[in-house]
């Protein structure tokens, strides 16, 4: 774990659920998110060999902390389907932030709701989304968000990390327990621009998959926070080819 002076120790057993009930915890989005946990992971492994060897043993299923933040880098349209497999073998779901515009319309809305999803609005709206985070995270709920805040080609990233924006600061300074996800490889199947992964029944490419736990002085600052985040992300990507 990356230690920051100072922090306090953080139990890593999850709060017991909350009296009320979370639309995400209906029946049908508990059985809606099983199947579509089944298929996404079966879609990973159809289209790359996913390497998890990297992960400390249990890290997913009981190590993540108390209110469990995974803050990731983004550089495919898989990376989400990665989350969820590397989760789902923990026996956990991840909240994810997801483009505002995809909840533009209503069906499209309920869908991505009973997955879990997040808004990431920007502006005015982004401290909804925030509110939203912190309030799956006081359930011990699994959120996770791109730290990046969109998909960062190679050139933007010199070195592995684009900029990124304010909200994983502010989740950390709020008092989520951070592990940052590290993925690469995943735009190798799928890069982005293209609508679909990329089809090859032969050689594969590999994503591979690191995380590393942090902690933070209680009066951590915003920025603080993200840059701390950030260098740790870099240093986990850079033991991976670009």
């Amino acid at each position: 774990m990356r230690h920051v002076p100072q922090a306090e120790t953080v139990s890593a057993t999850p709060p017991a659920p909350s009296a009320d009930l979370d639309p995400i915890d209906a029946l049908p989005a508990r059985a809606l998110r099983r199947f579509a946990g089944a298929v996404i992971a079966a879609g990973v492994h159809a289209c790359a060999r996913l390497d998890a060897s990297q992960l400390p043993d249990g890290l997913v299923a009981d190590g993540l902390g108390r209110r469990p933040l995974l803050v990731t880098n983004h550089r495919s349209p898989l990376d989400y389907c990665v989350v969820v497999t590397v989760c789902r073998t923990g026996g956990r779901w991840p909240a994810m932030f997801a483009r505002e515009d995809f909840f533009a319309r209503a069906p499209s809305r309920l869908l991505l709701r009973a997955l879990a999803l997040i808004p990431a609005a920007t502006g005015r709206g982004a401290p909804d989304g925030l509110r939203r985070a912190n309030r799956l995270l006081d359930q011990g709920r699994v959120v996770a968000i791109a730290a990046e805040g969109r998909l960062v080609h190679a050139a933007e990233r010199p070195d592995g990390v684009g900029r990124l924006r304010a909200g994983t600061g502010r989740l950390a300074a709020e008092g989520a327990d951070v592990t940052v996800l590290t993925i690469t490889g995943a735009d190798a199947a799928w890069p982005p621009g293209r609508s679909a992964p990329r089809a090859r029944w032969r050689h594969r490419p590999t994503i591979t998959v690191r995380a590393e736990r942090m902690s933070f002085e209680a009066a951590v600052s915003p920025t603080d926070a993200g840059a701390a985040v950030r260098t740790t992300m870099v240093e986990l990507v850079g033991r991976d080819p670009a």
